[in-house]
């Protein structure tokens, strides 16, 4: 079973919206996964799942994790705590088998992501850590400059980004995924979540 975390210390980046849409493109794609919400204090996965009760997966809490039902399961993600502190973030770096970090492109989000990603690396993670830009606008060329200097700063950044659409908030108050919301935009914002997928396994 593969573990993939999604962590930022920065706020408003979508990290729920990634860890949400993930798990229904890992189902679409015939795996099961089991989606953790690690925030207790917010539970936004949590709350996004229980709205409807129709997500394809299933959404538990970090206490209701238990180990010897984890073989059912293809893909483990954990949606984490808001601003986690350091010491869980180097807890994360050690259980995951892959980290993806969530950022805007707005020179604060990249700011905040560059801070994380130098400590991830310092910890040793930099091989399975990888920046995923989020909320990017449908058009312009912001997403490629930030890409571009990410990567020049020696970070790696998945080449597929995940446009901002009104379909996504949406989707989080109908408690379905993007797909199932009515609109032209949602299959575009579905086809990045998906082409964000086969990139990542």
């Amino acid at each position: 079973m593969k573990v993939v975390a999604i962590t930022s210390e920065k706020g408003g980046v979508g990290k729920s919206t990634l860890a949400v849409h993930l798990a229904g493109a890992a189902h679409a794609q015939g795996l099961t996964p089991l989606l953790v919400d690690e925030d207790g204090r917010v539970g936004s996965s949590l709350r996004w799942a229980r709205r409807a009760g129709a997500l394809p997966f299933e959404v538990v809490e970090a206490d209701d994790v238990r180990p010897k039902k984890l073989a059912r399961y293809d893909l483990l993600l954990l949606d984490t705590e808001g601003r986690p502190k350091r010491k869980e973030l180097r807890q994360l770096a050690g259980r995951a088998d892959l980290l993806l970090v969530p950022s805007g492109v707005s020179a604060l989000e990249l700011d905040a992501t560059r801070e994380l990603l130098d400590f991830l690396h310092e910890e040793g993670a930099a091989r399975k850590t990888r920046v995923v830009l989020t909320r990017v606008p449908p058009v312009g060329h912001a997403a490629e400059e930030a890409r571009e200097d990410l990567r020049e700063a020696g970070l790696t950044v998945c080449n597929t980004v995940v446009r901002q659409y009104a379909a996504f908030q949406r989707a989080a108050e109908a408690g379905v995924l993007v797909r199932d919301v009515p609109g032209e935009r949602s299959a575009s914002a579905w086809s990045d979540v998906l082409r964000l997928a086969q990139e990542l396994w």
